[in-house]
């Protein structure tokens, strides 16, 4: 499971779902969500998790898809079986594990240190608030 922290920016409802973008580092996310989580306010900080099949790869995203969260990486580590490959990528929220298939790997051309883009939905990342121990918090 990928784990990152991010810090709510906006949160805008509509009558079917709510969209809710998040900063990490200087990378905006978007989410789409079905309803917006109750203790969820602009300036929350939360944690993002996400499932290493999630992350779909393009080593060359030049036509526009419907995913909004397209994040450019560098490929780190490969473990690779006649099935699947494991890639951990390096990118500006940090790192980020995705799994695929052998074969997309291999067609993709993708190798060890190779720039690629990360493609997130955001119907596939869920968010859990950051909570400070009491002691820790300032009055």
């Amino acid at each position: 499971m990928n784990q990152i922290t991010a810090t709510v920016k906006d949160i805008s409802q509509t009558d079917i779902v709510t969209y809710i973008r998040l900063s990490s580092s200087d990378t905006m996310l978007s989410l789409i969500k079905s309803k917006t989580p109750k203790w969820l306010s602009v300036g929350d900080k939360v944690h993002c998790k996400f499932q290493e099949a999630s992350v779909c790869v393009s080593k060359d995203c030049p036509g526009k898809v419907s995913i909004e969260n397209k994040l450019p990486a560098t490929l780190k580590e490969v473990r690779k079986t006649d099935s699947l490959c494991e890639l951990t990528f390096d990118s500006d929220i940090g790192t980020v594990i995705s799994l695929i298939t052998t074969r997309a790997y291999d067609i993709l051309g993708l190798e060890k240190g190779c720039e690629a883009t990360m493609l997130l939905r955001g119907v596939d990342i869920t968010i859990d608030p950051i909570i400070e121990p009491i002691g820790m918090i300032k009055t």
